[in-house]
This record gives structure tokens, sequence and C-alpha cells, in this order.
């Protein structure tokens, strides 16, 4: 078990595109079963209008990172650019 929580085989996964299936649906983003110990979450911010997601449906998704304080891996779909890809094509320094 490593310092976040995670198992190195988790770890391993993570940056790996994987099917998904969806468990909920908020405003707020997408709850899906990845089969690891942690739910993942595809973020409102990745969730374009035309998008539908269904409960139990099976969706790709790739498992970009571990967010310690939602204690869920951050998922997002293939189509959809990484959050901080986003912000330096805009000028961000991060």
């Amino acid at each position: 078990m490593s310092s976040d929580g995670l198992t190195d085989f988790e770890i391993r996964q993570l940056g790996r595109l994987v099917d998904a299936k969806v468990a909920a649906v908020f405003r707020w983003g997408v709850i899906v079963d990845i089969n690891l110990s942690r739910p993942g979450l595809i973020d409102a911010l990745y969730v374009d209008d035309s998008d539908s997601y269904v409960v139990d449906d099976v969706v790709r998704v790739y498992l970009d990172s571990y967010d310690r304080q939602k204690d869920k891996i951050i998922a997002r779909p293939p189509h959809q650019v990484p959050l901080l890809d986003r912000l330096r094509e805009k000028g961000f320094d991060l």
C-alpha cells in the first residue's frame, strides 16, 4: 500500500484506458466502477452537454489521477483533454 492509500497495482493503472460501469450520475459528475478499491469520478468538467451517461452503461475512460481529498480516482473520457493541459493552452503556468 502506498502513502496515497492505493496499491502498487492501482498506481500502475493510472494513465491507462479502461472499461468502467456507470454507477451513478449527478450534476457534479459521474461515478464509475473501475474494478479497483476506489470508485472513479468523471468530473462535470469532462462531461459535454451532448454526453449521455446511464447507470449500468459501460464507458471507456482514462484513469488520470487519485484525488485523496475526494477519495476517488479521477477519470476522463478519451475524447477529453486533461484539465491541466487545457489550462496550459490558455497560458497558465502550472
